[in-house]
């Protein structure tokens, strides 16, 4: 059985390597479960989401940034170990769908190094070659013009999911629960709200609980299965407890309802020349070539969807990349979109006209919650 102090060392070294040089998230989560299996610690996802990101959730709660977070260290240990430390005598191992980690020996036969004459290290070394000429044409040579600054400038990249306000108190079960009220989206409506109707003083009360639809896992795991071929990693934030200090930290992803997500409105409200969100209306103006015209871009039906994308400049020289939607089918077929090579490629070529940014208005069809079928509607570089 490893000591304490041998544990360490194994994870220092992996810590200082040139895998993990840029990726402090990972090292920080690496950390924590190497000291969890010291401490002989059970680990679960609620456990991690409290324990480590700060989270208020359930411990048996689903917690979608624990599971990107795992899957980019588990990414980030198998490159390390078919690169840098291929030859190490111990190796972490976190088995997929857990997140308990464990030391492995390596049991295989780690080559030797032993002097040949030329003649006989010529066939190898013509052979090495071959291979790594191979492996490098198979390498994707540069990410998206779209994402690029997002992996190539020096902030790190914050996910910003677009969850729901809602309150606590006797439900129209009669029984205790949590309340979602669509025309209740903060704490200042809830308050407004109780002055309008003083007997729910009694009956409710804020609380820490808020939810996010399904269009948020979707996002999620689009996105980080994206980044993670660019050797790149996020942090997973909820726009209800998000402040523009925050949103000034780094590079901004938002994927959420287009409702009252007053931040990220007006992020988009400032960033674009001819583009306004008011309400349920987004306003074009002042474009030297295409006539002014206002969209209603609100639905009600759950089966028609209309998403606006914006890729546009943020503050401190960070990027920003902002999807909203009324429904969950409108966010999810844009992020898919968004993330796939070949959709990007001919996104770029139609649309971009060598422009860096761009917002761009879809129409998604679905049923059950399902997108079937995107549309274009207009799509205005800048």
């Amino acid at each position: 059985m490893l000591s304490k102090e041998k544990k360490e060392e194994i994870t220092g070294k992996i810590l200082k390597s040139e895998t993990f040089k840029n990726a402090p998230t990972s090292i920080a989560i690496l950390r924590y479960l190497v000291q969890a299996n010291i401490e002989e610690r059970d680990l679960k996802e609620g456990i991690i989401d409290i324990e480590f990101f700060g989270g208020k959730s359930d411990i048996d709660k689903s917690n979608p940034r624990v599971r990107v977070n795992i899957y980019n260290l588990r990414n980030k240990l198998s490159k390390y170990y078919n690169s840098e430390g291929v030859n190490d005598l111990w190796q972490i191992k976190i088995d997929k769908g857990q997140y308990d980690l464990r030391f492995e020996k390596n049991n295989k036969n780690i080559k030797k190094t032993t002097k040949r004459k030329y003649k006989q290290a010529l066939p190898y070394t013509l052979l090495a070659f071959t291979i790594c000429t191979f492996l490098v044409l198979q390498l994707p040579h540069s990410p998206p013009s779209i994402w690029k600054g997002f992996f190539k400038n020096k902030h790190a990249t914050n996910l910003f999911i677009g969850d729901a306000f809602g309150y606590g108190g006797i439900t129209i079960s009669g029984l205790r629960g949590w309340t979602r009220d669509f025309s209740i989206n903060s704490l200042d409506e809830y308050y407004d709200m109780l002055e309008e109707k003083p007997e729910l003083k009694l009956t409710t009360s804020p609380t820490d609980y808020f939810y996010s639809t399904r269009m948020a896992e979707n996002a999620t795991h689009d996105l980080a299965r994206f980044f993670t071929k660019w050797n790149k990693d996020f942090e997973i934030k909820y726009a209800t407890q998000t402040s523009f200090a925050d949103i000034k930290k780094g590079n901004t992803i938002y994927a959420g309802r287009l409702k009252d997500e007053k931040n990220f409105i007006y992020l988009f409200n400032e960033a674009n020349p001819h583009f306004k969100i008011e309400g349920r209306t987004l306003n074009f103006s002042n474009h030297p070539t295409i006539k002014d015209t206002s969209l209603t871009i609100g639905s009600f039906e759950t089966e028609l969807d209309y998403t606006v994308v914006s890729r546009m400049p943020g503050p401190n020289d960070t990027e920003q990349f902002l999807f909203f939607s009324d429904h969950d089918i409108g966010v999810m077929a844009t992020v898919e979109f968004f993330t796939n090579k070949d959709s990007l490629k001919s996104f770029t070529k139609k649309h971009l006209e060598d422009k860096p940014y761009f917002t761009a208005i879809f129409k998604a069809k679905g049923k059950e919650r399902i997108n079937l079928n995107l549309e274009t509607i207009m799509v205005v570089p800048f």
